[in-house]
């Protein structure tokens, strides 16, 4: 973690303050996340990017100027900033705005391989929309409504669980996914890994987790990840619900996204008795 750490937006923002959770020095290669955060009045200048950004905001609001287009956002609405797209944030009401930052492929460190680029203060004296998502002209914006599917299961090694899905492929990304993640009653994500990262921000309750053989309890406000192939396992309880926030670079393949553990050692032990 590194706290009050602007990075590349250094000299370019006002009242802005960054905690970045995950990078290169954490130990990723595929992403960078932060918590975000504006206080009243403050600014980001406007901005392009050689990666993509997502976010989501968590408390707050926002004012957002992307390619010429203002927009007011919200607790739980959330988005996405192509590569190449110029925009700016501001924060016009009373209240800090704070949100979640994910940008994929990682961004290079400062005095790196440049891969943002500032072209001065944005103009916000147009006429800025209010978030209206069935507004066929609103791209690249969504909101979270606070409801979730029914639990499901899906076979003896994931059940008991239900997915929102906010950003992915089908949004417009093409480098990450962003979700919402909930376990009503217990449940089950047995031991599985996988060829890209994920990262998890709880949001509501808690669960115990197994990360590469070391035990944890997350509750709400934590944050965890895991790298390519690190074997993990959620096992939430019984009358204790929990939701989390999950993110995933680069984005999953279409299919055999997952290996879980348990079939494939089932099938070490047919082999071997074969063997016998």
């Amino acid at each position: 973690m590194h706290p009050g750490n602007l990075g590349a937006y250094e000299g370019y923002s006002r009242h802005l303050r960054r905690t970045t959770l995950l990078d290169r020095l954490a130990g990723s290669v595929h992403v960078g996340y932060c918590i975000c955060a504006l206080d009243a009045g403050g600014e980001i200048d406007r901005c392009m990017h050689a990666y993509e950004k997502s976010f989501h905001v968590l408390a707050g609001e926002l004012q957002l100027e992307r390619d010429g287009h203002l927009i007011a956002l919200a607790k739980d609405d959330y988005g996405l900033v192509p590569p190449g797209t110029p925009h700016a944030l501001r924060n016009a009401g009373t209240r800090p705005a704070q949100w979640v930052e994910v940008c994929a492929p990682q961004p290079k460190g400062v005095g790196g391989w440049q891969d943002t680029f500032f072209s001065g203060r944005a103009d916000w004296n147009g006429t800025i929309a209010t978030l209206d998502i069935t507004d066929p002209r609103i791209k690249l914006i969504g909101h979270y409504d606070g409801t979730m599917p029914e639990g499901t299961i899906m076979h003896g090694d994931l059940r008991g669980f239900s997915v929102k899905r906010f950003i992915d492929h089908e949004f417009g990304a093409v480098h990450l996914t962003m979700f919402t993640v909930e376990f009503a009653n217990g449940g089950i994500c047995n031991h599985h890994d996988h060829a890209f990262e994920e990262a998890y921000l709880v949001l509501e309750g808690g669960v115990d987790i197994v990360f590469d053989g070391c035990e944890y309890t997350l509750h709400s406000g934590d944050f965890a990840w895991t790298g390519v192939g690190s074997r993990h396992a959620f096992f939430p309880a019984e009358e204790r619900p929990v939701r989390w926030l999950e993110i995933q670079a680069p984005q999953p393949p279409a299919q055999f996204g997952n290996r879980w553990h348990s079939r494939w050692e089932y099938l070490a032990q047919l082999t071997s008795a074969r063997k016998a």
